[in-house]
C-alpha cells in the first residue's frame, strides 16, 4: 500500500491528495526505469483528478514541437498509431506512460509537452552557450530569463556526471556545457506552464529535475516567488541519504508498504 510521508509522518493516499490540494504545482520526481515511480504517477493523477476537474498534467517525455500532436490526438483528432509516428515517445512509452495520456484523454485534462526538443539541448551543450543563435529553429521556445546560477544545482550536476559510468557519451564532454543544456531543459519546462499558472499542474519528471527545489521548481520559483510548489521523490531514490536530509530532497516522500 502506498502513503506519502513527510518528515517522518505517513499519510495515506486520501489524506496525501487532499494535503497537494494546497499546491499550485506539484512535481513527481521519477525514477525512469522504476515501476513504483510510474505507478506513483498513474495513482496521482487519478487522484488529483478526482479533487480538481481543471487539472493539468505536465510531462518531462514529449517535447514543445510536438504539442499540436498530442493535443489533437488527446481530441481525438487522429489516431494512436499517428499520435505515436509523429511524437517521438520515449522507447518505455507504451508501458509506463500511455496509461497517464489515455487517462488525460478520457477524463479531458490538459497535458503539456514540456521538454525542449533535445536536438536544442544538444547544440547548446556543444556551443557551451545559452542563445538563440545555438538553438536555431528551436530558439522560439527559449524563456525570457535563464537562471544559471545555483551553485548548488551546479555542484550536484558536475557530481552526477561524474558518477556515470565511462562508456557513457556524455561522460567526455565538457561540464559546463552539459550543465547550460541541463539549465535549458529546466528553463524551458518552466516555461511551458507558463499558460496553465491559474490551474494547478502535476509534472512528472525525471527526479534530477526536480529534487531540493532546484531545476525546474527553481526556475518556475524566480520567476514566479509567491506559487505554492510541492516535490515529490521517491523512496528508492532517498534511500542512501540519512533521514535527517531525506526531507531537503522533496517535501514528500511516496513509500510503499
Amino acid at each position: 500500500m502506498p502513503y506519502l510521508m513527510k518528515k517522518g509522518l505517513l499519510y495515506d493516499m486520501e489524506d496525501a491528495f487532499d494535503i497537494l490540494m494546497d499546491f499550485n504545482v506539484i512535481f513527481l520526481g521519477e525514477e525512469h526505469g522504476s515501476r513504483m515511480s510510474h505507478e506513483a504517477e498513474f495513482l496521482t493523477l487519478k487522484g488529483l483528478s478526482k479533487r480538481d476537474s481543471k487539472l493539468v498534467l505536465a510531462l518531462e517525455m514529449f517535447e514543445r514541437d510536438v504539442q499540436e500532436t498530442l493535443d489533437a490526438y488527446l481530441e481525438g483528432g487522429i489516431s494512436e498509431k499517428t499520435f505515436l509516428k509523429l511524437s517521438r515517445p520515449w522507447p518505455n512509452y507504451k508501458k509506463d506512460y500511455r496509461p497517464l495520456i489515455e487517462l488525460a484523454k478520457k477524463k479531458k485534462i490538459p497535458v503539456i509537452a514540456a521538454n525542449i526538443p533535445r536536438r536544442a539541448a544538444a547544440a547548446v551543450s556543444m556551443a557551451n552557450k545559452i542563445s538563440p543563435g545555438a538553438m536555431g529553429e528551436d530558439r522560439v521556445y527559449l524563456p525570457k530569463a535563464v537562471y544559471l546560477k545555483s551553485k548548488e544545482y551546479y555542484r550536484r550536476f558536475a557530481s552526477s556526471m561524474d558518477e556515470m559510468p565511462h562508456f557513457v557519451p556524455m561522460k567526455g564532454m565538457e561540464v559546463d556545457g552539459l550543465y547550460k543544456a541541463q539549465v535549458l531543459k529546466d528553463a524551458v519546462m518552466a516555461s511551458s506552464l507558463e499558460p496553465f499558472l491559474d490551474r494547478r499542474v502535476l509534472f512528472c519528471c525525471g527526479h534530477f529535475h526536480s529534487d531540493y527545489h532546484l531545476g525546474i521548481p527553481y526556475q518556475l520559483k524566480k520567476s514566479h516567488p509567491k506559487l505554492r510548489i510541492a516535490v515529490i521523490a521517491m523512496a528508492s531514490s532517498v534511500d542512501p541519504l540519512p533521514m535527517k536530509d531525506r526531507s531537503r530532497v522533496a517535501d514528500f516522500i511516496w513509500v510503499e508498504e
